[in-house]
């Protein structure tokens, strides 16, 4: 398994609507809405890490009031 923290700015105004929807996806574990440098902060897990960047680049990133992602991967060994 893979996992990955994801964050996220939208459109202003669209931060719950943006969250809501990422939770209706199985591979997202959790999805905030924060303060700071990023309007939300979603921990994904899949089955390995190019499962991760199919789901960020082929569906998150072109999702309707996502304007960008920072994808960090989570290192573990």
């Amino acid at each position: 398994m893979a996992r990955a923290y994801l964050r996220i700015n939208t459109d202003i105004g669209r931060e719950v609507e943006v969250r809501d929807f990422l939770r209706t996806i199985p591979q997202v574990l959790a999805a905030d809405v924060t303060a700071g440098e990023q309007d939300i902060i979603c921990l994904i897990e899949a089955d390995d890490v190019a499962a991760i960047l199919d789901l960020v680049v082929g569906k998150l990133r072109g999702t309707e009031g996502i304007q960008g992602t920072t994808t960090n991967l989570i290192l573990d060994w």
